[in-house]
């Protein structure tokens, strides 16, 4: 306490002693002045301030302040502060500013003066200028490229006022000075468009309707032509909405239904392969127009991307998924095709047999009778006249051309290893029948029988066109199969000079009557199980003498 009590006294000694120079200890911005004369201490200065800046930094920017800002150190008015220590003030402020001086707590601020307004002006606004950021609100557009969403941005302001005052109070000759800053929101922020966003990102993403078997898939670019953008105010604030065009949905609604709007179809098995394709049949289905606007308006903007459409529907006997486990289960077990000349009579008739065949199951032990199956050969059940044979001779009959019928059926039965209950020739052989292979029938007394002797069923495929009909017998795997000769002739028979002409033979068209014997045998799983011998006994035929 002494000892502090004697520096004081002392350092007071020392100010007067020093007369006009400023008091020892003395610093200005950290710079020795103490004990030299206000001139001394400004040329001091004057050399030490040469190289003096700031630096001003905010926000990761900064930009440097010096002498070329418009701003200057007062340093006259810095060393008369500085000589004033411990000469003005009372008694007390004077030992309180030596005391400072002598311990080194003493530094008088250089202070800061604008020599420059708009220079300094300028600096200001180059200040705020890399720093300042104007908010930008969050925003959600529909354009060509689809949605984009546009994130919000909090501004950014720098008060200059505060700035000013910070950067003209500055103490340090070199220092930093963070900038004073307002952080400014933006009226939507990313909150306010989410549900705009969500709306547009769900439309934007390709929709799939179902009803019953049918599905379709819905454009994006369709959908997002629908949805707009808007602006909406309230008391919580602004926010964006999305909404869909009335009219653009009624329009797709009638688009959607007249796609998926249509009759029930059964699916179809088509025959021709080892195995039967598939044409996939589909239900009926009937939109209801009010309850699928309604459920489009809300899948549109949101929820699951695959809906159904509420719709009356009809399922089809046999379906697809149907039609296709019968394909996979069945395999070719016989099959075989006929031709004839083009004859709309005679396509007719076996179109209406063929149609009647077509789609038949015979059960195991089950048999065939051409007779009974094909029921009434008539007028009223869309049979006409064409031709046949009438007692060894051509002619004409309501339901001509049947024979090619039996004929081809037969022929398909016996490949696939089935019974055979009955067959007989026709009276004189025809050319486009295989040799000792044909099936004539004549109701009510000449049939074609056949009996599913295997232990499943089999599916009778049948179709017709202007110059064939063809045949496919389709079954689970039986392990049949069959070898059939190639027909045996003998008793070769031309016609005498007086038989009288076939007048559906050209003059001088002559077939040969014969007698032949074609053999089939059937093997169950490489096991010979039975035998056939088919006799025929042809005779000769022709148009007449050549002319």
């Amino acid at each position: 306490m002494v000892l502090g009590v004697a520096i004081v006294a002392v350092g007071v000694g020392l100010v007067v002693a020093y007369g006009g120079r400023i008091a020892p200890g003395v610093r200005v911005a950290g710079i020795e002045v103490g004990g030299l004369t206000a001139q001394a201490a400004r040329a001091v200065l004057a050399d030490r301030v040469a190289d003096a800046h700031l630096v001003v930094r905010g926000d990761g920017a900064s930009v440097r302040i010096d002498v070329q800002s418009g701003i200057a150190f007062d340093l006259d008015r810095s060393v008369s502060d500085a000589s004033a220590l411990g000469r003005i003030g009372s008694p007390a402020d004077r030992l309180g500013a030596v005391a400072g001086a002598l311990l080194g707590r003493t530094d008088v601020a250089l202070r800061r003066i604008v020599v420059d307004e708009a220079r300094y002006e300028a600096t200001l606004a180059l200040i705020a200028a890399s720093i300042d950021v104007a908010p930008v609100d969050a925003d959600v557009r529909i354009d060509t490229s689809g949605v984009s969403v546009r994130p919000a941005v909090t501004g950014i302001s720098v008060d200059r006022d505060a700035l000013s005052a910070a950067i003209l109070s500055s103490r340090d000759l070199v220092g930093t000075i963070d900038i004073p800053l307002a952080y400014v929101a933006p009226a939507l922020d990313d909150d306010a468009v989410t549900d705009a966003a969500r709306a547009a990102r769900n439309a934007s993403l390709p929709l799939v309707l179902t009803a019953g078997t049918e599905r379709i898939v819905v454009d994006p670019d369709r959908m997002l032509g629908l949805v707009t953008i808007t602006r909406e105010s309230s008391s919580d604030g602004d926010a964006l909405t999305a909404s869909l065009s009335a009219q653009g949905l009624d329009a797709l609604v009638a688009e959607v239904a007249g796609a998926v709007d249509g009759d029930v179809r059964e699916a179809q098995l088509v025959p021709g392969g080892e195995r039967l394709d598939v044409v996939p049949g589909r239900d009926g289905v009937v939109v209801d127009r009010a309850a699928a606007r309604a459920m489009l308006e809300r899948a549109i903007v949101g929820g699951e991307r695959t809906i159904a459409l509420p719709a009356a529907v009809t399922h089809p006997s046999l379906t697809t998924d149907d039609a296709e486990r019968t394909s996979e289960a069945l395999v070719l077990v016989g099959g075989y095709t006929t031709f004839f000349p083009v004859n709309w009579a005679r396509a007719t008739n076996i179109g209406n047999a063929a149609r009647t065949f077509d789609g038949m199951v015979i059960g195991p032990g089950e048999s065939f009778s051409f007779w009974d199956r094909i029921g009434e050969v008539s007028a009223r059940t869309g049979y006409v006249e064409a031709g046949t044979i009438i007692g060894g001779v051509s002619s004409y009959a309501i339901g001509g051309g049947l024979c090619q019928v039996s004929t081809t059926f037969f022929d398909a039965v016996i490949r696939g290893g089935y019974r055979i209950d009955e067959r007989h020739p026709h009276s004189y052989y025809i050319d486009r029948y295989p040799l000792g292979l044909d099936a004539a029938v004549f109701a009510p007394s000449t049939d074609m029988r056949w009996t599913n002797d295997t232990k499943t069923a089999v599916l009778v495929r049948a179709q017709s066109t202007d110059t064939s009909i063809s045949f496919w017998l389709y079954s689970e795997p039986t392990g049949r199969s069959v070898t059939i000769s190639e027909p045996s002739q003998w008793n070769i028979r031309y016609p005498s000079p007086d038989q009288p002409a076939d007048p559906q033979h050209a003059p001088g068209y002559v077939v040969p009557g014969r007698d032949t014997l074609v053999t089939r045998v059937v093997f169950q799983d490489g096991i010979a199980i039975s035998r056939d011998d088919w006799y025929s006994h042809y005779d000769p035929v022709w148009g007449g003498p050549a002319q």
